[in-house]
């Protein structure tokens, strides 16, 4: 497994679109996911940590990684994981104009 920590302007460049912590932070808020689901602080922009990861799938048909973020909670350490293809499509869609 590779695991990157993301600084609030760098941007992940294995995925077609880039990724930075500021494009996670507005997909979390416009799906209403505001506040972290272990202790329930408010997020703001200090509040979360970004980690990109690569990882394999241990039980499956398909042998391609998986591109991950990882969103740490620095109150709790609580984690969530979001695909990175999900954020990029709708943040492509969001460059377009399409509401998701």
């Amino acid at each position: 497994m590779t695991v990157t920590t993301m600084p609030a302007n760098a941007a992940t460049t294995t995925l077609p679109r880039e990724i930075c912590k500021a494009d996670v932070e507005r997909f979390l808020y416009s799906k209403h996911i505001t506040a972290c689901p272990a202790c329930g602080r408010f997020r703001s922009q200090c509040d979360l940590d970004v980690h990109a990861i690569t990882c394999q799938k241990s039980v499956s048909s398909s042998s391609a990684p998986v591109d991950v973020l990882m969103v740490v909670c620095q109150n709790c350490g609580g984690i969530q994981f979001h695909d990175r293809t999900v954020i990029a499509k709708w943040l492509d869609c969001q460059a377009r104009g399409i509401r998701r």
